[in-house]
């Protein structure tokens, strides 16, 4: 442990996390007018945002020590004077001929295989959990990947500060949290204004690709797609454009197990 009371990188560990099949139940029912009013304020209120508004978080915080020289961007690094890793990540993203986004990487199987495969695509990993950024960010030193980047702000709070419009040409979503209590469906991510805003940053044709083991989440998702007039309707063969695929962590706990899951891709009108 350093001085500053954090945790050495070479600590971190990047073995194996156990999973449990968790309830599959997910409430959910067409919105009506009411709802979609509700929603949009709750957006433009922030509520849900996990880990809270990072503009009231400690601003000694903002770059941790082990982050230093490391793939790491917060969305408020961007608006600091004199941030090294704020003009690392511009460079990188106005170098890159695509840009692809994974929401809640986890593990990071996914997004650093993509980015093995696709050395001109910069790859951006936003997800919440901070100890899971970092196990990240070992394997991409490990793995000497230039191409990658990861944030741990919210991807409703992060988005509109890391990416311009229609600058994306993919968005992946594979096994979200689904927030299955009624209590916490603010939390969830797919919603109307969330869709709009995956589809104000996402280039035309770009695609979205989402994977779940909660059938009633991808129902959801998929009503959610037919009723944006951003997507086009779902087609399955757009699967073969993320080929050669290696599937997460959770996926493959998934089939060992049996379980089934659902895939939903669909392009950007």
């Amino acid at each position: 442990m350093d001085t500053d009371g954090s945790v050495r990188q070479s600590s971190v560990n990047t073995g194996n996390t156990p999973f449990s099949q968790g309830r599959m139940d997910f409430p959910w029912e067409p919105l009506t007018a009411e709802d979609h009013r509700r929603i949009q304020r709750d957006w433009q209120r922030g509520k849900g945002l996990l880990g809270g508004d990072p503009r009231l978080r400690p601003s000694d915080s903002l770059e941790p020590a082990w982050a230093e020289g490391q793939r790491f961007i917060r969305s408020l690094m961007l608006e600091t004077p004199g941030s090294k890793a704020a003009a690392q990540f511009l460079e990188s993203r106005g170098a890159a001929r695509a840009i692809e986004l994974e929401i809640g990487p986890a593990r990071a199987d996914f997004i650093l295989n993509r980015a093995r495969h696709e050395p001109d695509t910069l790859f951006l990993g936003v997800e919440v959990l901070t100890a899971a950024v970092r196990r990240a960010l070992v394997r991409v030193a490990r793995q000497k990947l230039d191409n990658v980047w990861f944030c741990d702000d919210d991807v409703r709070f992060a988005l509109p500060r890391l990416c311009t419009s229609r600058s994306l040409a993919a968005v992946h979503v594979l096994f979200p949290d689904p927030w299955w209590k009624r209590r916490h469906q603010h939390r969830r991510l797919m919603s109307p204004p969330f869709l709009s805003m995956l589809a104000e940053h996402m280039a035309p044709g770009g695609l979205l690709h989402v994977r779940s083991d909660v059938p009633e989440f991808m129902a959801w998702t998929g009503w959610l797609v037919e009723q944006s007039p951003d997507f086009q309707p779902p087609d399955m063969s757009l699967a073969c454009r993320l080929q050669p695929y290696h599937p997460t962590h959770r996926e493959l706990w998934c089939r060992s197990h049996g379980l089934p899951m659902s895939i939903l891709c669909c392009l950007r009108t």
